[in-house]
């Protein structure tokens, strides 16, 4: 017993031995995956955010060389209520845009189209209250209502301009929102005691087109001598995707001056943000996602209610279309963060002076510099639109009667497009869906490319019918503007407009200015001047304005007489800078 004994005591340590070893071993390639895994988190470039070379708050003030009446936009009361005034008067021209709109009518002058006829009464107030713009620049009208203004310096030079941009149009007014207005929409009510000016397009964006004719209206009456051409461009339709405005004007302007012949472009977009008693942010648009409107119609045989036997299964046109919705719900885009994407630099700085604004989560991704653990925190954040392409099912119709079939349905999927995508990866996404269908139900496929003019018929129409697709209001995603000296100008520009003693104070201290640019998930205008290669890269949506502002598309839409001041100002500036000290 005691050998048995002995031997089962040996047989178990040589066991517990063996079981060490494992142990052991299983450690160290524990440890070593550990070790791997903390590496590829610490020394994995492609983990990392980008280096940027750029600081947001690095940039000093710029001293305007020019300056015989800019103290006044901020500190002359009556000079601040003409300028209240005339944006109030513009307020008060109802340009409205319905989608409906198409090409202005040719055939007719501008005071009796039917659609556009309220932009020649535009035209008309925009030549009465600045006198000195339409006695000095070269005013040109393109495609009927968009409007061009030059200014040429009296010297000869080959120096490339810096075109200001605005839209003349504004949304319309929804009949019964009427009654929850504050005052009538298009009246332009200037209320003194908080400052605010409201009404349809106090915001979007007759604040900044008037900001902009004021501040060339006030440097001729100052005889500023210009030394590098000057352009303003006014498209009609850009609430409605500017293919008849801003599209045309592009193009005008690029049989002009050609390819790379403008040297920067400034749209509606960000302003600046006031974070405390003394620190601004200021947030240019400096990249823009794209857009698209896919239109999915379907056109089937009608019939009685009664007996929906069109195909095996019983369903309708309308199901059909349900049916795609369904499936294009579940096939979500996926949320991929680029290096590229502005929005990564503008976290950047709100973390370091503005933490409070952004959700922990998020925070903390973005401390540790980890893009994986950012892209994870972001996935129940209103950020990951910034990072992804979007769809929107906005509009669905079908049907006249309970008890017939429909024979026309019509669905609307709304895009807006991550800079990694391009429309036609977005719309092949929707796509796929509808070829599956046809597939399935015998129907048709005919995709009308609005943009380009182009149809393609990827499965002949049926007895059964066909989809008729039309893909609507195409514009790619622009990429960034280049970190360089017109951008660090830009920026000291802005620093110095925000130490005005306005906001500095009396005891002159000097407030802080952060500026980092982000994108834009909505679009503008400024799109097609990129697109065509007008302007190399340095396309800022950004009117420079303190945001004091709201409701824009809806009731009660205002900004304050501050707000456009200082956009007045910035483009005071912006001008005088990019002329005397760039």
């Amino acid at each position: 017993m005691e050998f048995l004994t002995d031997y089962v005591k040996k047989a178990i340590s040589k066991t517990n031995e063996k079981k060490r070893k494992r142990q052991i071993i299983i450690a160290c390639i524990a440890g070593v995956l550990l070790v791997g895994l903390i590496s590829i988190n610490l020394f994995n470039p492609k983990d990392k955010f980008p280096d940027y070379t750029s600081d947001c708050s690095s940039y000093g003030k710029m001293p305007l060389l020019f300056n015989k009446s800019y103290d006044k936009i901020f500190h002359d009361i009556d000079y601040k209520l003409e300028v209240v005034n005339k944006l109030s008067g513009a307020v008060r021209v109802p340009t409205v845009v319905y989608d409906s709109y198409g090409q202005p009518d040719l055939n007719t002058s501008l005071a009796e189209d039917k659609e556009y006829s309220e932009f020649q009464k535009f035209h008309d107030y925009l030549e009465k209250e600045f006198p000195l713009v339409h006695k000095h620049l070269k005013k040109e009208i393109v495609n009927k209502v968009g409007l061009v203004y030059t200014w040429t310096p009296d010297v000869e030079t080959d120096e490339k301009p810096l075109l200001l941009m605005a839209h003349q149009d504004v949304v319309p007014v929804e009949p019964s929102t009427l009654d929850k207005w504050s005052y009538p929409p298009f009246e332009g009510h200037y209320d003194d005691l908080t400052g605010k000016i409201y009404g349809r397009g106090a915001l979007d964006t007759k604040l900044f087109l008037i900001a902009q004719f004021a501040t060339v209206e006030l440097l001729l009456k100052e005889k500023y001598e210009l030394k590098k051409p000057l352009i303003m461009a006014y498209g009609f339709d850009e609430e409605k995707g500017g293919d008849f405005g801003a599209k045309f004007i592009a193009d005008f302007l690029l049989e002009r001056y050609g390819k790379d012949g403008i040297e920067a472009l400034f749209d509606e977009g960000e302003g600046v943000v006031q974070l405390d008693e003394s620190t601004f942010i200021a947030s240019p648009g400096v990249a823009e996602m794209g857009y698209c409107d896919v239109y999915i119609e379907l056109d089937t045989p009608g019939g009685h209610s009664s007996a929906p036997n069109h195909w095996d299964i019983e369903t309708t046109g309308i199901g059909i279309i349900s049916e795609i919705n369904h499936y294009i719900t579940l096939d979500q885009f996926q949320t991929s963060v680029s290096t590229n994407n502005p929005v990564l630099s503008f976290l950047q700085c709100n973390a370091k002076f503005n933490p409070e604004s952004l959700d922990p989560a998020v925070l903390k991704a973005v401390r540790k510099d980890s893009l994986s653990k950012f892209e994870r925190a972001i996935q129940q954040n209103d950020l990951r639109f910034t990072f992804k392409t979007t769809q929107s099912m906005d509009v669905i119709k079908g049907g006249i009667k309970s008890n017939a079939m429909p024979e026309n349905v019509v669905d609307v999927i709304n895009h807006r497009i991550d800079i990694q995508s391009s429309v036609n990866e977005t719309v092949w996404h929707d796509l796929k869906h509808v070829m599956d269908a046809a597939e399935k139900y015998d129907l048709g496929v005919t995709v009308d490319w609005r943009n380009t003019g182009k149809v393609e018929v990827l499965k002949p129409s049926t007895d059964l019918g066909t989809f008729n697709i039309r893909v609507v209001g195409a514009l790619e995603p622009v990429s960034t503007i280049p970190y360089d000296d017109f951008y660090d100008m830009v920026a000291s520009t802005v620093v110095s407009v925000y130490n005005d003693p306005l906001f500095a104070g009396d005891s002159g201290k000097d407030v802080e200015v952060l500026f980092e640019g982000t994108m834009s998930p909505g679009n503008t205008d400024s799109v097609y001047y990129a697109l065509n290669n007008l302007v190399n890269g340095r396309v800022y949506r950004f009117s420079g304005n303190l945001v004091e502002a709201a409701n824009a598309h809806t009731v009660d839409e205002w900004c304050t007489d501050k707000s456009l001041l200082t956009s007045h100002a910035f483009i005071y500036s912006l001008i005088v800078n990019f002329n005397e000290a760039y």
